[in-house]
């Protein structure tokens, strides 16, 4: 187990262009299990990379267990390293591919048989050991990447989007022996994957990118309950979070609608960091279904259904707000997202009267776009 440091570490693979990794400064605790997400191609799996010493570290530095590590070849790390495509030798079994790393270490026969052996029954193999990659399948054959791991002991596991091979059920069944196994050993792990509810559902903090630079890092509920800004707020939780733009704030108050009447619930010791509008967040699960019809209850908005998405333990609907022409405010993406009780029936087309619940917002500032909280 270790402790791991980046200190304005930068990954610069063209001078001409902006750092794949930008001046990263990350603390990760002895045994903690960090995921760092974002989407495609913001630095993430070349952080991990720079971490495993498989890419260098042009600016800053990396420190394991508070000795610098940026200048030390990858073999001699000791970090251990889980590819999203398992990276398993096809001529060898299972058994075979696990001792690997150990005999080319010089490790005594003896005790290569009983690592694996130990890896073996954690990771539910036994049977498996003597079969090769081809005659398994994707979550077996990242199990036995994942014992190949472990049989080394290392101080750090390197996880670079190990699930996004496996099929949705078999993805949900791994993560949960991932994490059970981080548990179980107290290794020190850091977590690449795209999927937030990876994010979610595995890490001790999750650490948010974005081109390169870090956006926020914190535990997943404060992540998901104070984002840091719109960011962070729109790439995390599915589906995604409502935001509008231009929303005025008067008498202290954040309101939307025909005559100013829907009140957004603007916190009083907020309002007085807030400009004269603001970008506001509303997460599909902080809106009210008041009502439908022509009939329009005061303090709600209009919303047209769009379009319904019935997941069999609750229903979104994806609707289009009905705003005046003259409205300042417009939503990103064009779309509202609601969660509905299942029980309930809607239509295609139909008009609902919809209101966030007081305080559940999340209130942006329109030129930084950082939560306020934050400012």
């Amino acid at each position: 187990m270790a402790t791991v440091e980046f200190r304005q570490a930068s990954r610069i693979y063209d001078e001409s262009r902006p750092p794949a990794v930008n001046r990263i400064n990350l603390t990760i605790a002895d045994g903690e299990f960090l995921v760092l997400v974002g989407p495609s191609g913001c630095g993430k799996s070349t952080t991990l990379r720079m971490l495993a010493g498989l890419e260098p570290v042009d600016e800053g530095s990396i420190f394991i267990d508070g000795v610098d590590v940026s200048e030390t070849p990858a073999r001699n790390r000791d970090t251990a390293m889980v590819f999203q495509s398992y990276a398993l030798y096809p001529n060898m079994t299972a058994r075979q591919n696990m001792a690997f790393a150990l005999e080319n270490a010089k490790v005594a026969r003896a005790t290569i048989g009983e690592k694996v052996e130990w890896a073996a029954k954690m990771l539910d193999l036994g049977p498996l050991l003597d079969v090769k990659p081809g005659a398994m399948s994707g979550g077996q054959r990242q199990r036995v990447a994942m014992g190949r791991a472990i049989v080394r002991d290392p101080k750090v596991f390197c996880m670079d989007e190990p699930l996004s091979n496996l099929d949705a059920k078999l993805r949900v069944e791994v993560r949960s022996q991932i994490a059970k196994l981080q548990r179980d050993l107290g290794v020190t792990t850091v977590y690449v994957t795209h999927d937030q509810t990876e994010a979610m559902t595995m890490g001790h903090r999750i650490c948010v990118l974005k081109d390169g630079l870090l956006q926020q890092v914190d535990e997943p509920t404060h992540v998901y309950e104070r984002p840091a800004n719109t960011f962070v707020a729109g790439f995390i939780g599915s589906p995604g979070i409502t935001l509008l733009d231009g929303v005025s704030v008067h008498d202290g108050r954040a309101v939307v609608g025909e005559g100013h009447r829907t009140d957004l619930g603007l916190p009083r010791e907020l309002a007085g960091k807030a400009k004269e509008r603001l970008v506001v967040g509303i997460r599909p699960e902080a809106w009210e279904i008041v009502g439908s019809g022509a009939a329009q209850p005061d303090g709600t908005l209009p919303m047209k259904i769009e379009m319904i998405e019935h997941l069999g333990s609750e229903a979104y609907l994806y609707v289009d707000p009905i705003m005046t022409p003259d409205s300042p405010v417009s939503i990103r993406g064009g779309r509202a997202v609601l969660r509905a009780d299942k029980r309930q029936s809607y239509e295609l087309g139909e008009v609902l009267h919809a209101a966030p619940r007081f305080g559940e917002a999340y209130f942006f500032d329109p030129d930084s776009e950082v939560n306020l909280v934050h400012l």
